[in-house]
């Protein structure tokens, strides 16, 4: 009994049952299903912090139990966000599109329709010609594919070619903040075929439902998103317990032992960042839809860095740690620059949160590294062991 998974593993039932009871707490709340006390754009908020929280997962597992401190997960995220938002923006500009071209005296051609659509995607940077990689955006099951495809292949690839080299530490780190740089830049310039700085946008207008109230698309989206982080929790509790768990936390604590033992630490590590890689590109496609709109900007290193941030402040190594730091950052952040909190006025000077966020969360991740190591979540631990 003591080998089950549960046993191996008590933190999993606790948060499948506060996830559950969260969960419904908002559905009954909520304006779709329950009593309008939650509105739609703050459960559209709490169902884009479940993916931050699945993606914060990911990062824990590849950092607080494998050693590896990404610093390009987050373009991951974005590859994912940008897969169905091409099918998104395609269909539902397909749909307004085809029922005007055939209402003409004439039909249109199959070249005619394509030219329409992608004169209304692309004119805003001056063309109307879809570029090689929308080459399967009229097909969702397609789409789909890619958003688990893209991001992994790019994990294999860039893995492959850093752990083989047996690069690591803080060498590693900046590499893969390279990687999302580039990507972020390249995707800036107008000719990358995915609308450079506009981004993908109307992201929320799902094709098939446009006569389904928002409200009821966002309940849809916030009960995906937390079976996505339950099924996500479940999974990664599963691969960090038992041998293959020991040998991911022996890496991290010393990776030439492990390596002198016998083990190819190589293949363990690109496991772990290609896995993790597709399940922050499976977050980012339930996130941009509930956030309507994505550009370059969201690839941009800063991002990785705020998701570094919320797993050292939740507590590295802990499941439930990157749970509780992304959330309450990213929620305590939609407060301060959303002018939820109200200013300051210290006579000679007011505070304005809106610009001093950024400060203020600096500050507290330099205290939770000095002071409180193993963040909000070994806060928990203390308490739990304290109990008679």
């Amino acid at each position: 009994m003591q080998n089950t998974f549960i046993a191996r593993n008590p933190s999993v039932l606790w948060f499948l049952a506060a996830l559950g009871l969260f969960t419904a707490i908002v559905t009954l709340m909520s304006e779709a299903t329950g009593v309008g006390l939650i509105s739609t754009s703050f459960v559209k908020t709490l169902g884009k912090t479940l993916c931050l929280c699945l993606i914060a997962i990911a990062m824990d597992v590849v950092w607080g139990y494998c050693g590896i401190l990404s610093l390009g997960h987050f373009a991951f995220f974005g590859i994912g966000g940008y897969a169905i938002g091409m099918w998104l923006m395609y269909a539902r500009t397909e749909a307004i599109v085809v029922p005007n071209l055939m209402a003409q005296t004439i039909p249109p051609t199959p070249q005619e329709i394509s030219d329409a659509i992608g004169n209304q995607i692309f004119g805003v940077v001056g063309s109307s010609e879809f570029p090689m990689i929308w080459g399967f955006a009229d097909s969702l099951f397609l789409q789909l594919l890619m958003v688990v495809l893209v991001p992994g292949l790019l994990a294999l690839v860039f893995g492959w070619l850093a752990f083989r080299s047996r690069v690591t530490g803080v060498y590693l780190s900046i590499l893969t903040q390279a990687m999302t740089l580039a990507l972020a830049l390249y995707l800036f310039q107008n000719d990358s075929g995915l609308r450079g700085n506009n981004g993908l946008s109307g992201l929320q207008n799902i094709p098939g439902f446009e006569d389904t109230p928002q409200a009821t698309i966002s309940i849809v989206f916030f009960l995906a998103s937390a079976f996505a982080l339950a099924a996500g929790y479940v999974f990664f509790a599963w691969i960090v317990s038992g041998k293959m768990g020991s040998v991911v936390k022996g890496i991290r604590d010393n990776e030439a032992r492990v390596r002198f033992l016998g083990y190819h630490v190589e293949s363990y590590k690109l496991f772990i960042f290609t896995i993790t890689a597709i399940v922050a590109g499976i977050a980012g496609a339930l996130y941009y839809p509930q956030a309507g709109i994505i550009n370059p900007g969201e690839i941009a290193p800063i991002a990785s860095i705020y998701l570094a941030v919320w797993v050292a402040i939740g507590g590295r190594g802990r499941l439930y740690g990157a749970v509780i730091g992304a959330a309450f950052v990213s929620l305590l952040s939609s407060w301060f620059t959303g002018g939820g909190a109200p200013p300051i006025n210290l006579g000679f000077y007011t505070i304005q949160w809106t610009d001093w966020w950024l400060v203020l969360l600096g500050v507290s991740f330099v205290a939770v590294t000095l002071f409180f190591p193993k963040g909000i979540g070994g806060l928990f631990d203390y308490l739990v062991r304290k109990q008679p």
